[in-house]
């Protein structure tokens, strides 16, 4: 009968669109020895709510509404990574931002794991007396006109190497503008030893993608040596300057309106500037970038 009573309820609250089973941040309810080290970003959502181990435990006590973190924190569930050769693997798609501690006690070392789809940002790490911090960032696109969910699962790495994540919050766009995710979370000194803080900032973007592209190279005064244009994709990693002074790259694409639109970036030879194009790969939710130096 108590089995019963919980399927009925599980089903009752599955069918109440408005009815919200999880309230507060999952990363405020992690265990005060696990260190927030990255996020998994996924594009659709991790149930990993243990929501039948809830009602079993809960029957006494059910009164409806939205549980608490607390309650939040007692059920919901972790996925853990298989760590190879300094990089968290977990079984299902996604893009990884991690930093974590890889290696044993007597050779281990701060590792940064980015997915493929993830482009600019940085890491910064920062010490001091009693706190060490990292500070990660990076940008996501997807293309523009097209709805595109992004779930934060947050990463986190117990004391003795494991890592693991649960559900995060996600953001989205309409096929429009920029929105921004900041995750943070930090332990205190202890044992002699220091505390650690992160704080992840993820941008998700909407782009259109290029229609061609033209590649200009001129002299030192300014005349034109040569102009060759390129389809999407087609750009090299890395151009030869040929005894140019600078490169003009031509990015053509169409704007919110459909207009044409032409974006234009200088880069000089060993710059160190790179110009960042896009393709979308059939069945793939994110654009995927592509870096072009001129040398």
């Amino acid at each position: 009968m108590k089995k019963l009573c919980a399927a009925l309820i599980l089903a009752l609250c599955l069918s109440l669109g408005g009815c919200s089973l999880l309230r507060g941040d999952p990363a405020s309810v992690a265990d005060s020895g696990d260190r927030l080290v990255g996020v998994y970003i996924t594009s659709e959502y991790l149930d990993l709510f243990d929501i039948e181990g809830y009602l079993n435990g809960s029957m006494g006590s059910f009164g409806g509404g939205e549980i608490s973190a607390a309650d939040a924190a007692r059920y919901s569930g972790r996925v853990y990574a298989e760590v190879t050769d300094g990089e968290a693997v977990f079984p299902f798609e996604g893009e990884a931002l991690i930093s974590a501690r890889f290696g044993s006690d007597g050779s281990s070392y701060i590792g940064s794991q980015r997915g493929p789809h993830l482009t600019g940002g940085s890491t910064n790490v920062i010490h001091s007396d009693d706190m060490d911090a990292i500070e990660l960032s990076a940008t996501i696109y997807a293309p523009a006109g097209e709805y595109i969910a992004a779930y934060c699962n947050p990463v986190y790495q117990e004391p003795d190497g494991s890592i693991y994540l649960i559900s995060g919050q996600g953001l989205s766009t309409e096929g429009t503008g920029k929105m921004t995710q900041t995750i943070e979370h930090s332990t205190s000194a202890r044992g002699g030893e220091p505390g650690s803080g992160m704080t992840i900032e993820l941008s998700i973007e909407a782009r259109r993608l290029s229609e061609k592209y033209a590649v200009l190279l001129y002299g030192a005064e300014g005349a034109l040596i040569s102009r060759e244009e390129y389809a999407p994709g087609a750009l090299p990693a890395e151009l030869s300057s040929g005894g140019a002074a600078y490169a003009v790259i031509e990015d053509y694409s169409r704007d919110a309106d459909g207009e044409a639109s032409v974006e234009r970036v200088l880069l000089t030879p060993g710059g160190g500037e790179e110009f960042l194009s896009f393709t979308h790969e059939a069945g793939e939710t994110w654009l995927t970038p592509h870096s072009t130096r001129l040398k």
